[in-house]
């Protein structure tokens, strides 16, 4: 979430996708959707042309540096030692306290401009955390087991680095760490055609427009990015405020189903917001900030007594009436807490019926973040996560036969994947700080497509920042769809403008000829071409 500064990254392997693109016309006013939250806001900006992403030329050339930390320059408290034992070299280099100085910089001089694995061989007593920049762009961070201080690597795959000198900088971290080289190699995987995408939805059931919604993904995945924005409520200010600047609407309106932890969902405003954006053309998501049972009704895990191990149980559930359950209960067959998770389930799965009725496909993102532990629901570990993500996948597309579901898992961390046949897209949340460059984050992209073997779509669910058209296409690293946050990183805390990124920036992502906005998606809905947009089939 927003106040989550870098994502964890570990090593990853990728294959890559092709970027197709063409020019379309932009209209001033989307065509086929009339906003009713904007009668008083009608763009009167300057005409905007539409933005062509740059190409980069590519050289592929075998590449294999090694470079030693013990020769680099040492700032701050960094100095060389020989303590432990296994190091390549004369030595390694520890003092990575915290510091201001306390950062090492390798010198890499790239033969060729294309893509490389970088490996970082490092060692700590205890768990300590890193990350690495490549030319003052920060590509992750890294977290060293403790394993008796034994050097292990973390290899970062798919990094673009130019031809000339690149710098590669090991940050600072307080509790400490040593390293002893990088490793650069180029990487051929990336340039490679990727699988075929299984569009099928992994819902037993599942309506024409779930399925048509899927195939509309698969067939500009790698191509085109769907745009989508949070809305902190069911007036939509902040899809007014971008069609405001950029004369255009995101077409994915992402909301939450109880208010962002504030009400028991299902709130009613919101399944009427999502009524309203389905009937203007658009797409909705929706995510939820799931309050814990109990006397202490948190999200987060430090903040509530509830502990979702206690709610565990070894009892198939998830297809018995809630009135069996409570005698379940009552007999001591289950716990109180279980029984509390089932009831907050069904009230959201009838909530999503209503819209189910009325034919609406939902972008649905349960459980997020769950390996950052920082939730309750991903606190208890794995095996307590994926319990209960199938707990509520079984309860909702079995028990109550939904049928208008796309499922999004985000759990952040391989640890809690689950089952393939139980997600149809896999997503990432990655903020960083307003100074840092934002890029294509095709590190994490790549992890991801690793992760799900190269199967599955892979979004940009949560932002604080959008990524670069530029950067993506280069990286071989298109998301499907991004979901930027709201506050302070759309209109700023004062609502004069975010400081993660400048208006023409804004401008240019909404106009871009391989970003999908509302209105172009839009007449794809109601069966209209545009050169260069893939619609289904």
């Amino acid at each position: 979430m927003k106040w989550m500064n870098a994502v964890r990254i570990m090593a990853v392997i990728w294959a890559a996708l092709l970027l197709l693109t063409g020019c379309r016309v932009i209209s001033q006013k989307p065509k086929n959707v009339i906003s009713k939250y904007s009668e008083d806001m009608a763009y009167s900006g300057e005409e905007l042309k539409e933005y062509a992403a740059k190409d980069v030329d590519i050289v592929q050339k075998d590449v294999d540096i090694k470079l030693e930390a013990e020769e680099c320059s040492l700032n701050g408290n960094l100095k060389t030692d020989k303590t432990v034992k296994g190091f390549s070299g004369t030595g390694y280099v520890n003092g990575f306290y915290g510091g201001k100085a306390d950062y090492l910089i390798f010198a890499a001089r790239i033969p060729a401009s294309q893509h490389y694995d970088i490996t970082v061989c490092a060692s700590s007593e205890k768990e300590a955390n890193g990350s690495v920049s490549v030319n003052e762009v920060e590509i992750g961070n890294f977290v060293i087991e403790k394993d008796n201080n034994k050097f292990t690597k973390v290899t970062y795959y798919g990094v673009y680095m130019g031809e000339g000198i690149n710098s590669v900088q090991i940050n600072r971290d307080a509790k400490g760490f040593n390293v002893d080289y990088i490793e650069i190699k180029n990487n051929k995987e990336i340039y490679e055609e990727p699988k075929e995408l299984d569009a099928e939805p992994v819902s037993p059931h599942n309506t024409y427009e779930v399925r048509d919604l899927l195939r509309f993904m698969k067939e500009n995945n790698g191509k085109n990015t769907i745009t989508g924005q949070f809305a902190s409520n069911s007036t939509n200010t902040e899809l007014d405020y971008i069609y405001n600047k950029t004369g255009r609407y995101p077409a994915i309106r992402f909301g939450d189903i109880g208010g962002y932890g504030e009400n028991d969902p299902p709130l009613e405003r919101e399944l009427k917001a999502a009524e309203d954006w389905d009937a203007m053309g658009g797409i909705v998501g929706f995510m939820w900030y799931w309050r814990a049972p109990g006397k202490n009704p948190s999200v987060y895990a430090n903040e509530t007594d509830f502990k979702l191990s206690d709610a565990v149980t070894e009892e198939d559930i998830s297809q018995i009436g809630i009135s069996e359950l409570q005698e379940m209960c009552r007999k001591g067959e289950i716990k109180p807490e279980t029984l509390s998770l089932v009831e907050s389930i069904d009230a959201v799965a009838q909530g999503f019926d209503t819209l189910a009725e009325k034919g609406i496909p939902i972008i649905w993102r349960p459980l997020h973040e769950g390996g950052g532990k920082w939730y309750w629901w991903g606190a208890s570990g794995p095996e307590a996560y994926k319990w209960l993500y199938n707990l509520m996948f079984d309860r909702m597309t079995k028990y109550f036969k939904l049928d208008n579901l796309i499922w999004v898992w985000n759990g952040q961390n391989d640890r809690y994947l689950v089952d393939e046949d139980k997600y149809d897209i896999a997503s990432m949340d990655i903020y960083l700080d307003s100074d840092s460059s934002y890029s294509s984050r095709s590190e994490q992209y790549q992890w991801l497509k690793k992760v799900t073997e190269g199967k599955k779509i892979l979004a940009l669910s949560e932002c604080s920042s959008f990524p670069s058209v530029d950067d993506m296409r280069r990286d071989r690293a298109v998301w499907s769809y991004f979901g930027l946050w709201f506050d302070e990183y759309l209109q700023g805390n004062t609502g004069s403008g975010s400081k993660y990124f400048t208006e023409a920036e804004l401008k240019k992502i909404y106009n871009a000829e391989n970003t999908i906005t509302l209105d172009e998606y839009s007449m794809v809905y109601s069966g209209q071409t545009i050169p260069g947009l893939q619609a289904t089939q």
